[in-house]
């Protein structure tokens, strides 16, 4: 009860700073573990070019939270600190996370407990030891569908009209493996048979890969060209199935049912991959689809995202406030993509947003203009 008193006293007095509350409210032990299993050469190195210099005692590269074209960031190993001598951002990894990321000190924590391979207390996640095991396994049956995805499309001679159709979109061999678009045979047990011996059948249904009917599961996606979904760390979580050309199912595009891992209402496509170029412009432009915001990427505006086929949320509007104040929407041309923006706008009324909405001309989409 003492400890308690003493806790408010310092760390909810006015003019404390909010860091405090939310850091003293994790294990301090398993914070100071977290930081000496990080090595922040090695983190800030994944994100910026550094070089060594003065012996090894200092790094240096070009900052990545501003428009920096001078290195003006230095990593000190000794302290495990990082500052930029030109905006001024600095602190430890969890800082670095936080603002590379932006997110919360809890996720921050999370993050690189994870990195480091440590186990995460469950009062931080609010998840049993196997929940955690679980989420780490879907995360990966997740990713190795989309490695089996991927050479499909190059290797599976009834791909040939998914490659047709990637390519005339204008898609080059670079670019549909840099995003890593892949492609579903036309057979319902395909992806069971290919999992047989490595992962059971309830898995691939809990990561939503398969189905269930009748007692009898089914794979989903069958004949169609894929698109990853992935979250803002760039982790494979859900697929994108687009019909192709000659198919007679009447469902244009089919994205995963939501699962413990994928969350359509939260997520953006292409966030992990916009990021950095949304925090350099200040400015981010939402797309419709996947293809619009793909061929925008290819053809250099890369601070683009996509909704999932679903209209914007506020918990979207909240996810892109953390990157950028300005938004612009680029819905199709067409009546239907009007409408849409136009209930988008009120999900940004009552922001602190800079929301502008750019209309084609001639009623084309982003990626026909």
């Amino acid at each position: 009860r003492l400890s308690w008193r003493i806790f408010r006293l310092r760390c909810f007095s006015p003019g404390r700073p909010k860091e405090c509350v939310v850091a003293t409210l994790f294990p301090q032990d398993f914070r100071e573990t977290v930081r000496a299993a990080t090595d922040i050469v090695s983190l800030v190195g994944e994100s910026v070019a550094l070089q060594a210099r003065a012996g090894g005692r200092e790094h240096v590269g070009l900052c990545c939270f501003h428009d920096d074209h001078n290195p003006s960031m230095v990593v000190y190993p000794d302290r495990q600190t990082f500052r930029c001598w030109s905006c001024n951002t600095g602190g430890d990894v969890f800082t670095f996370v936080m603002e590379r990321e932006k997110l919360s000190f809890r996720e921050a924590l999370e993050i690189l407990a994870r990195r480091a391979g440590l186990e995460i207390p469950q009062q931080l996640t609010g998840r049993t030891e196997q929940e955690e095991s679980n989420r780490a396994r879907l995360f990966e049956v997740v990713q190795w569908a989309e490695n089996l995805f991927q050479r499909a499309l190059w290797n599976e001679p009834t791909a040939e009209k998914a490659r047709n159709y990637l390519l005339s979109r204008g898609y080059n061999e670079e670019l549909i493996r840099d995003f890593r678009l892949g492609y579903h045979p036309p057979d319902w047990d395909w992806l069971q048979r290919q999992a047989r011996n490595k992962y059971p059948l309830a898995l691939l249904q809990e990561a939503r890969l398969i189905g269930e009917r009748d007692g009898r599961h089914f794979d989903y996606f069958v004949d169609r060209g894929l698109f990853t979904i992935r979250n803002e760390r760039g982790q494979p979580v859900a697929f994108g199935g687009r019909v192709l050309p000659g198919s007679t199912d009447d469902r244009k595009y089919f994205n995963s049912p939501e699962s413990p891992i994928f969350h359509k209402s939260r997520l953006l496509y292409g966030i992990g991959r916009a990021r950095d170029a949304i925090r350099q412009t200040g400015s981010v432009l939402i797309t419709e689809g996947y293809t619009d915001c793909i061929t925008c990427h290819q053809y250099g505006v890369r601070n683009v995202v996509a909704t999932l086929g679903t209209a914007l949320t506020d918990s979207h509007v909240l996810a892109i406030k953390r990157y950028a104040r300005q938004v612009i929407l680029i819905f199709d041309g067409d009546e239907a993509g009007q409408s849409a923006a136009a209930r988008a706008v009120e999900r940004f009324l009552s922001q602190d947003i800079d929301l502008r909405i750019l209309t084609l001309p001639d009623r084309l989409d982003p990626a026909e203009f």
